[in-house]
């Protein structure tokens, strides 16, 4: 398991954060925040008690995907809920928030599993995109071009976005499903 932090390609300030602070039980409509902190140039997170912007990038057991969890909570894991995501909206949609593992157990391979997810690298750039493995249309969509200063509770809007089959984010100004993930 490695440490890292996962900052917007397009909005260079907007970093992922995840509040598991409500995460205490499993919940099949998940629980938690998952939204957006600001860094400002030259800041990244760091990994310190209580960042919420920091996680682990833990590969599922057959080591063909991964989940990402909170270092926060050991128990709180990103969860995303693509079952609505069907056609490209330029606000995204679905529902992108955590689910709980009880200690020692962690998201695996399998259907209808929200906590697994494929690095998917975009041709021509350093970014990548993160997507489903239970909706493989669905990509995490991060919109943080509000994100301008630094809020205790977070800001931005973390959903979806759709990509039909085929298609995948591409390298270009505006797309909020590209990501720069790095080692803390």
């Amino acid at each position: 398991m490695t440490n890292i932090w996962i900052r917007s390609a397009t909005s260079p300030n907007a970093h992922l954060r995840i509040d598991s602070s409500k995460v205490t039980g499993f919940n099949g409509a998940g629980s938690g925040t998952v939204n957006c902190q600001y860094y400002g140039p030259g800041s990244e997170p760091q990994n310190q008690a209580g960042n919420d912007e920091v996680f682990l990038l833990v590969p599922t057991a057959d080591g063909t995907a991964f989940a990402i969890r909170s270092t926060v909570s050991a128990h709180a894991y990103l969860r995303m809920d693509g079952s609505r995501v069907t056609q490209f909206n330029g606000g995204g949609s679905g529902t992108v928030n955590c689910q709980y593992y009880a200690q020692g157990t962690q998201p695996q391979v399998a259907a209808g599993n929200d906590e697994v997810f494929h690095l998917v690298p975009i041709p021509d750039s350093p970014a990548f995109a993160i997507r489903s493995i239970s909706y493989p249309n669905a990509y995490l969509r991060l919109a943080g071009d509000e994100v301008t200063a630094f809020r205790g509770s977070g800001s931005g809007a973390v959903n979806c976005q759709y990509y039909a089959p085929g298609t995948q984010p591409q390298w270009a100004a505006g797309n909020d499903e590209a990501f720069y993930i790095s080692a803390v």
